[in-house]
């Protein structure tokens, strides 16, 4: 029975900023940002939303009443969570309307959380019995306030829900082909709530190191020798921000088929940039990036074609790095087309960077806070404009440190 992915959902916030104006903004080279570090926008979260919202919005639209029925199992994937017991699963199972016997859970490793979740779910459908079961997967994760900090422009915020099968619409996983890499390193972590920190040169070359790592494994899981360039219609990387996802696929190419860096930049031009073309308008989205990176991929990479085989690199700061593969559906660019990425993108609002900068204190002042009301007078007609009537789920407060939400 082949497992993988169905369906999947987006949502990536309702307000976008240019990442040239911040750099302008800051006395940063904006040349840098967006030209070798390949970030163009950021997504920024509105004063309506918080890590539910997000992860509440990416499923609701992908889910049909019989998905619903036929989910037994909903794992969250976050780094954002609001309550230190409460998981935000029970908030997302309620929300979307599951089954009362679905397993529900939340985990947390980095931005390598969803990956494992996805494949604790592939191997759970495959132990169920049911054929007919399925499994939601989430990963919604928000930057914490980093305003002026050397990664600002990096940072971002979304949601995305995977729903996983044995009816890969998607991608279908080869069973037993992944390659891990695990060992403890204090590269990016969260020491407390609203802290974000850490030593973002570490985190680069633990990545980078694990990308090698895990590769050698995955090849080793496979049983003999691969040629890098025949073996994989394209290749799919984590994404904190786009050029490190290119020197990831710079490090393998060369390495693998001995190319100068000219040609390793003509092979991640033909087998990977297609996979950066959200990624560049979100910023860093955590877990949820790589899966970003494949729905882009799918949606502009001139000639994938189902059965094609696609390598993915995930990982996670702390450590975890997996690489694994999977095989393009036939139906796979409709079942991405339907999820609507770029028009989600091109409908969020562009905020200026002194709005930007208000909406980031006021979701640093929601944190931990026992009575908050969100400040709608930030962005007056915003509720009107991208919730109002369109039945999105929106953040109302908290009062003695309930959360609120209703829809819109």
């Amino acid at each position: 029975m082949g497992i993988g992915i169905e369906k999947l959902g987006v949502y990536p916030c309702a307000l976008s900023l240019d990442i040239a104006e911040l750099c302008d903004a800051r006395g940063l080279d904006a040349a840098n940002f967006c030209g070798r570090l390949l970030c163009d926008e950021r997504s920024v979260m509105g004063p309506f939303e918080d890590v539910v919202t997000l992860g509440v919005n990416a499923a609701l639209t992908m889910l049909t009443g019989a998905d619903r029925d036929a989910i037994r199992l909903l794992i969250v994937a976050t780094e954002s969570s609001p309550d230190q017991e409460k998981p935000v699963s029970s908030w997302l199972h309620h929300f979307l309307g599951l089954r009362s016997d679905c397993r529900n859970f939340e985990v947390k490793h980095a931005c390598y959380g969803a990956t494992g979740a996805l494949h604790v779910a592939a191997g759970w459908l495959r132990s169920s019995g049911d054929p007919a079961a399925k499994a939601l997967i989430v990963n919604a994760d928000h930057a914490l306030m980093h305003l002026e900090g050397p990664q600002e422009p990096v940072l971002g915020a979304a949601g995305v829900a995977l729903l996983v099968s044995n009816n890969p619409r998607i991608i279908e996983f080869d069973p037993g082909w992944n390659g891990v890499y695990a060992h403890e390193v204090a590269d990016i972590f969260r020491p407390a709530p609203g802290v974000e920190t850490g030593d973002a040169d570490e985190s680069l070359l633990s990545y980078l190191d694990a990308v090698e790592l895990t590769y050698d494994a995955y090849v080793a899981r496979v049983g003999h020798a691969i040629d890098f360039d025949q073996f994989f219609a394209a290749n799919i990387y984590h994404v904190p921000f786009g050029g490190l996802a290119q020197r990831a696929h710079f490090r393998l190419a060369r390495r693998e088929m001995t190319l100068s860096k000219a040609e390793a930049e003509q092979h991640w031009c033909r087998k990977s940039k297609a996979s950066l073309t959200y990624n560049r308008r979100t910023g860093g989205v955590y877990g949820a990036a790589t899966f970003l990176a494949l729905a882009g991929l799918i949606d502009t990479h001139p000639s994938l074609a189902g059965g094609d085989r696609i390598g993915i690199y995930s990982y996670g700061s702390g450590s975890c790095a997996e690489f694994y593969s999977g095989t393009l559906g036939a139906e796979a660019r409709i079942a991405i087309a339907e999820a609507r990425v770029g028009p989600q993108l091109a409908n969020r609002r562009p905020v200026t960077v002194h709005e930007y900068e208000a909406c980031e204190r006021a979701t640093s002042a929601a944190t931990c806070a026992s009575d908050w009301t969100p400040p709608a007078e930030l962005l007056p007609s915003l509720y009107d404009s991208h919730y109002a009537g369109q039945h999105k789920l929106v953040f109302r407060g908290t009062r003695n440190y309930y959360r609120e939400y209703a829809w819109s």
